[in-house]
């Protein structure tokens, strides 16, 4: 029997947010084989409530300062008291690992996992960070200049945090996780040396074979976005492509699930307007749109995984995104189950829109294909990587 702890800044919620949708799906599984799961978060200024009935139970670290004292003593108690053998540090990319690496035990095992690309926004700050505007607003325009002028005391600032990050986690962790094998190199590129340490594991799909079966409905003619506007969801780009394709597929319609900052959706409705087959649905749990449409459309600058893109595959909607993060290639075989596009080739994007809407036949193949192989990441599949270095 083994006792895990999963550790981060907020509690793993599993409507609000991928690390908690993941984190939660893992546990329940965990249970099933005779793990005894707890969460302990970092209670930070950062940090989201909600109340839920978590399946572990969950409990806050006493200070808002990471390191304090009072903090450290709580962690190294609570640790004993649980008998954890495993902590889980779901920040492996953040800087509150430097509190979870500090277990003051050198028998418990410390496995950092990486939820995004190792460089995070670093090699993509100037699409993500600097260029885009947050609104159309004068002054958003020379906030944007300003931040031009900066780019290149922020970009060695990001490199130089990213390279301290690893330089302290690596040394410390027992294992670090990637999401896929193909961000290897970007831990190599980093701080080599510690490629022992590596062991890939994709996250599990989101949702079980009984809800699938059990929402099955038929497929429109509905092209949805998912996901929180703004950098990096690059959401604008979609809606300025459906400004060139709507007048040829009246009877089709985009349909955007999501919300942001008020002045995000106000911009994103000003550039949609005049648009009559457009709907702004808000934040909402996407099955039931995920069920209905018959074409998902990713335009991040980056992701990590993009659990929505296997969210739409489980429901045999057929993705299409750019082909800009590392494990892109691991969820869509071009082609055969979806659709990768050169980064960031709006004009090939379109083609390839246009192409799918245009062919029913093709459509509905690549639907039937991107439910079979996406069965390959099913929490029985993932948890049983797990276990290998449990």
């Amino acid at each position: 029997m083994k006792n895990i702890v999963f550790t981060y800044i907020t509690p793993f919620h599993p409507e609000r947010g991928g690390i908690g949708r993941v984190t939660h799906t893992l546990t329940i599984e965990l249970q099933k084989r005779g793990y005894h799961v707890f969460y302990l978060i970092y209670n930070s200024a950062i940090t989201i409530k909600h109340d839920f009935n978590y399946p572990a139970p969950l409990t806050y670290l006493p200070s808002k300062e990471l390191m304090s004292p009072e903090n450290i003593e709580f962690y190294h108690r609570y640790l004993q008291d649980n008998k954890i053998d495993t902590v889980i540090n779901q920040s492996g990319n953040f800087s509150d690992s430097e509190l979870w690496l500090n277990t003051g035990n050198k028998n418990i095992r410390i496995i950092s996992v990486l939820h995004s690309s190792p460089w995070i926004s670093y090699k993509n700050l100037w699409s993500s960070d600097i260029f885009p505007l947050r609104n159309n607003s004068k002054r958003e325009k020379l906030k944007r200049l300003a931040r031009i002028v900066l780019y290149p005391k922020l970009k060695r600032q990001c490199k130089q945090h990213r390279i301290q990050h690893f330089s302290s986690l690596l040394p410390k962790t027992d294992y670090v996780c990637p999401l896929s094998k193909k961000y290897y190199p970007e831990l190599n590129e980093i701080c080599p040396g510690y490629e022992y340490k590596y062991f890939a594991i994709p996250n599990p799909n989101s949702y079980s074979d009984t809800i699938i079966q059990n929402s099955q409905k038929e497929k429109k003619k509905q092209v949805l976005f998912v996901g929180l506007f703004g950098p990096p969801k690059r959401e604008d780009r979609i809606i300025k492509i459906w400004k060139r394709l709507y007048l040829d597929f009246p009877d089709w319609e985009l349909i955007m699930v999501g919300d942001g900052r008020p002045d995000r959706v106000r911009y994103l409705r000003k550039l949609s307007s005049g648009i009559p087959n457009i709907r702004f649905e808000g934040f909402q749990n996407p099955l039931p749109y995920q069920q209905e449409a018959s074409i998902f459309c990713m335009t991040s600058n980056y992701e990590g995984w993009g659990m929505v893109l296997t969210e739409a595959m489980q429901c045999g909607t057929v993705p299409i995104a750019f082909n800009s993060f590392a494990a892109a290639t691991d969820i869509i075989d071009h082609r055969k189950n979806g659709i990768l596009v050169s980064p960031f080739n709006m004009t090939e994007y379109e083609k390839e829109l246009k192409f799918l809407m245009s062919d029913i036949s093709f459509l509905k193949q690549l639907s039937s294909q991107a439910r079979t192989d996406i069965q390959k990441f099913s929490v029985k599949n993932v948890v049983n990587l797990w276990e290998q270095i449990l």
